[in-house]
């Protein structure tokens, strides 16, 4: 995704030098302060900032510094600096944590944050007929399995839980039922859901105005179905890596370092966010200021935006979080005062 134009560093002189063809113009801005604003696709969710409800973190990266897309999503979602490793850094908090914690994929499959010793359930809409003679049979093919089993009446569970209406694969669609889940009696506590489509080499412009709309319905969607649980609530929103600070010849970006981190919720409070803003530190996109001449620097690790929230509004100890991201000691969990 590129961050650069989700929070835009409108005060920064060398913005609109380096992309004189896709800067985000003046009218398609959103205030936030005197330095960066929020693209207009995302006009649902801006009211949350003068609320307290949402924030940001520029300038941040996982410890990723090359530009595969699968490695980067590797890294993100194991939280180690290994793409290799095959367990998911949700799967190890909710095994760790040593309480009610409990996570659900939003997925046609488990996604690798969810992956490893803990067993964790996915769901996501499907229009099978037939559906409860097809559950009868599965049933029947399972218990023979103690261990199938099991896992086949966890997921009944979750299908329990999700109303029949308004059911579909569209982000909005699977952002409410996220709600409906999390709100649930005995339901989970923690999902992972994901939106693909950053992409954008070619005529950026048009392409990234359609996702961040289709994150921000989504979003919205999921502070209703929540209710009265969205005070309680943190969401995350990252990407794997930011793009390039200058435009190529395409009216594009291609893929970069640096990026922007979303916060939101009515639950911000417990992280110490006390009031909205747009955190990390600054580098400048001075050519110097780049990383490799190229990428917006990144200042800040993602594993401290996330240790802080798992940390404070999960209540779990720091020498837990660093077994939930190993060789990461000197990751300290980011302080928002």
């Amino acid at each position: 995704m590129d961050g650069l134009s989700v929070v835009i560093p409108h005060a920064d002189p060398d913005y609109v030098r380096l992309r004189p063809n896709i800067a985000i113009k003046s009218s398609q801005q959103l205030p936030l302060n005197n330095q960066f604003s929020l693209h207009s696709s995302l006009k649902s969710i801006h009211p949350w900032f003068k609320q307290g409800q949402l924030s940001f973190v520029h300038a941040c990266a996982t410890p990723y510094r090359k530009r595969s897309h699968f490695d980067g999503q590797k890294i993100l979602e194991n939280g180690t600096e290994d793409p290799t490793a095959t367990s998911g850094w949700l799967n190890r908090f909710i095994a760790l944590s040593k309480s009610d914690n409990q996570g659900v994929a939003i997925d046609a499959g488990l996604p690798l944050i969810m992956q490893g010793d803990e067993p964790i359930v996915s769901w996501y809409p499907n229009r099978l007929k037939n559906r409860n003679k097809q559950q009868e049979l599965l049933t029947q093919l399972f218990e023979g399995d103690a261990t199938l089993s099991m896992h086949y009446q966890s997921l009944q569970e979750v299908n329990a839980m999700v109303s029949s209406e308004g059911q579909g694969k569209a982000f909005k669609s699977l952002c409410a039922k996220t709600g409906e889940l999390l709100t649930a009696t005995n339901g989970p506590n923690i999902a992972a859901l994901e939106l693909g489509g950053w992409d954008t080499h070619a005529n950026q412009s048009g392409r990234l105005s359609i996702q961040l709309r289709t994150l921000d319905t989504g979003l919205a969607s999921l502070k209703v179905s929540l209710g009265e649980q969205w005070s309680n609530t943190v969401v995350m929103v990252a990407s794997e890596f930011g793009r390039t600070a200058k435009e190529n010849g395409t009216k594009g970006t291609d893929h970069g370092t640096g990026n922007v981190m979303l916060l939101a919720g009515g639950g911000l409070g417990s992280l110490g966010i006390n009031k909205a803003q747009v955190f990390g530190r600054w580098p400048g996109l001075s050519k110097q200021a780049l990383y490799k001449e190229r990428d917006l620097m990144p200042t800040t690790d993602m594993r401290s935006v996330i240790k802080k929230g798992l940390g404070n509004h999960l209540s779990v100890p720091e020498a837990v979080l660093e077994e939930v991201f190993p060789n990461s000691t000197m990751i300290k969990p980011m302080s928002f005062s």
